[in-house]
């Protein structure tokens, strides 16, 4: 995926820096709609563009949902398979031109200035670079609550969380160009991703800042009998990601993946009639 810039400024006409948000969702009629005006309603610095790509993982409720949204800078994909939410990240990815894409969950929510205050941490030559900010954790309410973490930890009574998930960051083109994708695994391909950037030598930057919600609900990757922390599938995972450390701890390059995609059809919104 080569680095584009395809839109101009009104009032310069100089090329716009796009950054795209790929949000996979299954099951999500109760909150997809919440999330995506979060993401709507992020500001970013003068020259940047946005564009929002939804993938349906086979699941028709919640299409209903994402085709009901007046949003112009938003696209919807249905995926008549599930192949999970990894799958459906290489997939858009592959379909677009960005110069900068974000990972996002279709249950959680930004803050304001979730989007633009990683965006400063990126340097202008847009060099192999991962952002990422804060959380609090939050019940199906959005009602912040302490949180088990997958370390055995719990957060504070609030749910602030001192550090970074995995699983919600940002990357410049030139990330995805030299790791390939995610692993098409069920859940965890996040982590082996950050872990893969870190052995590759791709700069990490944090906002110290917790600038999105992180809701915590029965049917979550993390917290799903089947994928959950302590899942079997969750733990053979893990134990691919051990075996891939101790290669690159032994001088073994991290591979630039060749990503798994699955067909999609592109969908129209309320947006588009």
């Amino acid at each position: 995926m080569e680095r584009l810039l395809r839109r101009t400024s009104h009032c310069d006409r100089m090329p716009l820096v796009l950054l795209t948000v790929i949000i996979a969702a299954r099951n999500a009629t109760n909150w997809l709609q919440q999330c995506l005006d979060s993401v709507d309603d992020q500001r970013l610095p003068f020259g940047w563009d946005l564009r929002i790509m939804v993938g349906i993982d086979n699941c028709p409720a919640t299409l209903d949902i994402a085709c009901g949204l007046r949003m112009p800078r938003l696209s919807v994909y249905y995926f008549g398979r599930h192949v999970g939410p990894y799958i459906i990240f290489n997939s858009l990815a592959t379909r677009i031109c960005s110069d900068a894409l974000a990972r996002f969950d279709a249950d959680d929510v930004m803050l304001s200035g979730y989007l633009k205050a990683q965006i400063a941490l990126l340097n202008h030559r847009y060099s192999p670079t991962i952002t990422q900010t804060w959380s609090i954790y939050a019940d199906s309410s959005l009602m912040p609550i302490a949180a088990h973490l997958a370390d055995g930890s719990c957060t504070s009574v609030d749910g602030r969380r001192l550090r970074p998930s995995d699983g919600q960051f940002m990357m410049t083109c030139a990330v995805w160009n030299r790791l390939g994708g995610f692993q098409p695994w069920w859940c965890h391909a996040d982590t082996e991703f950050m872990r893969r950037a870190r052995w590759a030598g791709i700069q990490r930057s944090v906002v110290p800042e917790h600038l999105y919600l992180r809701r915590v609900h029965n049917s979550s990757l993390t917290s799903s009998k089947h994928t959950g922390y302590s899942s079997e599938i969750r733990n053979y995972y893990k134990e691919q990601i051990r075996v891939a450390r101790e290669s690159y701890a032994n001088g073994i390059a991290p591979p630039t993946l060749s990503p798994v995609v699955s067909n999609s059809i592109e969908v129209s919104t309320c947006s588009l009639l």
